[in-house]
């Protein structure tokens, strides 16, 4: 096993997941307007125990997403500080072994 072998960080594919996580979060954020606005004019003309049942479970769902969003948020910050460290680490390294 050589150096190179034991750990390797490839920039441009941490980009390119931290790109997707962006371009995934936006899309579910759009998402989600467009299923609340949905439910919201349902709801404008249904009144029952299954129009109050739906709001709920709709509002429990919503709970979940919003989870999944605040997660997802903190794994990109995470991929971008590891992207910042590891570029950091190859400019010092490539400074103090030209």
């Amino acid at each position: 096993m050589t150096y190179d072998d034991k750990f390797r960080v490839d920039l441009e594919q941490l980009d390119a997941a931290i790109d997707t996580m962006d371009k995934f979060g936006q899309k579910v954020a759009d998402w989600l307007a467009e299923i609340d606005r949905q439910i919201a004019e349902l709801q404008l003309s249904w009144s029952s125990q299954a129009a109050t049942a739906q709001r709920e479970a709709h509002e429990t769902w919503s709970a979940g997403v919003d989870e999944m969003r605040e997660n997802l948020a903190e794994l990109r910050e995470v991929a971008r500080i590891a992207r910042a460290n590891y570029s950091n680490a190859i400019d010092i390294n490539q400074k103090m072994w030209p």
